[in-house]
């Protein structure tokens, strides 16, 4: 939807509930936001099931930042959607191991994905293996966790030789790991990062401004340096 709106002067706090995995960008956004127009902004992070709780649950929640697909079936009421970025599968391995584009998964004896029924990328990462022709070969090899955060924790402490996660999460924890590879977008289904302003807000023209914000070179700036 295309937003055509002019800024208002009131300074209404909104309330923004967003996937945890989305901390760091979603507070440079915000911090960014309320330096340029003053207008404050509670938070609230979660993984996307707690985060569409909270959206269901609340009449104070304004706007939810997370994965379209996720959100679609959810059928949380938005009246509006702006794109804020892609998400991006990455593989991330350990400090102290050597890999080349050959050997990444070849070579790789435990590899960690999140959940491939719920998680975002836990479903990209199966995607991926599939499409590539890999998953036959190293079905017996992967170690599925829960969540992006405890497959990368499994990389931190050595426990395993690779993990697939996104590359936001991978940049928060750069210098933790020994290396990061941008897997091939065309292998997996796009993901596709939004912000939906539900219709029940009751702080409707303050959600407009920031959905504006959004679309700024600034913001766009602090969305790339956020891997997305």
């Amino acid at each position: 939807m295309f937003l055509l709106l002019f800024p208002s002067v009131s300074q209404a706090k909104i309330t923004i509930a967003s996937a945890a995995g989305y901390r760091g960008m979603v507070n440079a956004l915000v911090e960014a936001y309320t330096k340029e127009t003053g207008n404050q902004s509670d938070l609230i992070y979660g993984n996307m099931a707690q985060v569409v709780f909270q959206a269901q649950a609340s009449d104070t929640v304004d706007m939810v930042i997370g994965d379209r697909a996720y959100l679609t079936k959810a059928k949380l009421p938005f009246d509006i959607i702006v794109k804020v970025g892609r998400g991006r599968l990455v593989a991330i391995y350990p400090k102290g191991r050597k890999v080349t584009d050959a050997t990444l998964f070849t070579a790789a004896e435990r590899i960690a994905i999140p959940d491939t029924g719920r998680a975002i990328y836990g479903k990209a990462a199966k995607e991926y293996l599939q499409t590539t022709g890999l998953y036959d070969t190293l079905q017996s090899r992967l170690f599925i966790v829960s969540s992006v955060p405890q497959a990368a924790s499994y990389v931190i402490s050595g426990e395993v030789d690779l993990a697939l996660v996104n590359l936001t999460h991978a940049l928060n924890i750069k210098g933790s790991i020994g290396g990061c590879e941008v897997l091939n977008e065309n292998n997996y289904s796009p993901i596709e990062i939004i912000a939906g302003q539900q219709k029940t807000t009751k702080n409707r023209e303050e959600c407009i401004q920031f959905l504006n914000f959004i679309h700024t070179e600034k913001a766009q700036q602090i969305v790339t340096r956020f891997g997305l």
